[in-house]
């Protein structure tokens, strides 16, 4: 009876010895015979069969600690390194089943130093950061991708988050990048953008290009995602800025001719009829100078003062220097508005 108790207790030691032997040995990889390539196909089946018993350990963490030993004693030719990202994603999706959703993420992280060029880990990286609004993971992701394979798709998002996280610099770099790749319809948003940012930037060529540009773009119509109301505010700055420059170059019939379209945006805007006013006494018509004068006054806005001012410098000496007849002109530029 003592020699069976005895002989049960040697075969348990040894099957013991043997399971951790094994458990060992799945974590070397096997060692090749001379004259086979690490990257040789022969290789690659028997470090595929090693990571399939291994992909079996049923302890996620120590199945995890397994493929990255095993990885790092791996020949650095080794053709199975090629797909070993697959190995490790699938033990995060394990992870996620299992509803280890803290060990999930932080396998992904590791995974992100272990293959710092994978594509499609940097694509699914990049695109959860987008789906939770952070900014700062797309930038850093985003940066990385687009040094290792840039596309369309990297380059606007890094553009709307540079945006988001108001960087202006890098965002008229990666909106210029996202407008040449989508072209001025499919980028007007990035268009207006890059107007708007280089008028504060006081660089007016530059915004007058872009606002050329998305005025050309769509003549006619509102581009897909833009309420019309919106639309038109854009298409009335935009022929305002075209205006002011054109004025600033002394060139006033075209200054006149951008008030004129900018109107059709915003009809009661005092600066605008200032400004057109200013445009006609510069080229001498002094009765459409008037007029637009008079409408500006009669709006009765920050401009009002200003406007009467010119409108009665003019006016006077064309009147024998009266102002008899005025309150006329008033009456009529007011009704012309309603």
């Amino acid at each position: 009876m003592k020699l069976r108790v005895y002989q049960r207790l040697v075969f348990l030691l040894v099957l013991g010895w043997c399971v951790g032997t094994a458990s060992l040995l799945a974590q070397e990889p096997v060692e090749l015979p001379e004259g086979v390539a690490p990257e040789s196909e022969w290789a690659y089946g028997k470090h595929l069969e090693q990571l399939e018993e291994i992909m079996k350990v049923s302890d996620l963490a120590a199945r995890e600690q397994q493929l990255e030993t095993f990885m790092k004693k791996l020949h650095p030719k080794s053709k199975i390194l090629q797909y070993y990202e697959s190995f490790f994603s699938r033990t995060v999706a394990d992870y996620e089943k299992a509803g280890k959703s803290q060990e999930a993420n932080a396998l992904s992280s590791k995974m992100l130093q272990l293959f710092p060029n994978s594509i499609t880990l940097l694509s699914q990286t990049l695109h959860d950061a987008v789906q939770k609004q952070d900014h700062a993971t797309a930038i850093e992701i985003g940066e990385r991708l687009h040094a290792i394979q840039p596309d369309k798709q990297t380059t606007v998002i890094l553009a709307q988050s540079y945006i988001a996280t108001n960087n202006g610099s890098k965002a008229a770099e990666y909106s210029q990048k996202a407008l040449d790749a989508m072209g001025p319809k499919d980028g007007v948003y990035f268009a207006y953008w890059l107007a708007s940012y280089h008028t504060g930037q006081k660089n007016g060529d530059k915004a007058v290009q872009y606002y050329e540009m998305l005025l050309k773009a769509y003549p006619q119509g509102t581009p897909a995602g833009w309420e019309a109301a919106q639309w038109n505010s854009v298409k009335g700055t935009a022929y305002t800025t075209l205006a002011r420059a054109a004025y600033d170059k002394q060139k006033f019939a075209a200054a006149i001719q951008n008030y004129t379209e900018s109107l059709r945006y915003s009809p009661k805007s005092d600066l605008t009829y200032l400004s057109m006013g200013l445009s006609y006494w510069k080229l001498q018509q002094l009765q459409p100078a008037m007029d637009a004068f008079a409408k500006a006054a009669v709006l009765g806005k920050d401009q009002a003062a200003k406007a009467q001012e010119y409108l009665e410098q003019l006016y006077k000496p064309l009147n024998g220097d009266s102002l008899d007849g005025l309150d006329e002109m008033l009456a009529k530029a007011k009704s012309a508005l309603n």
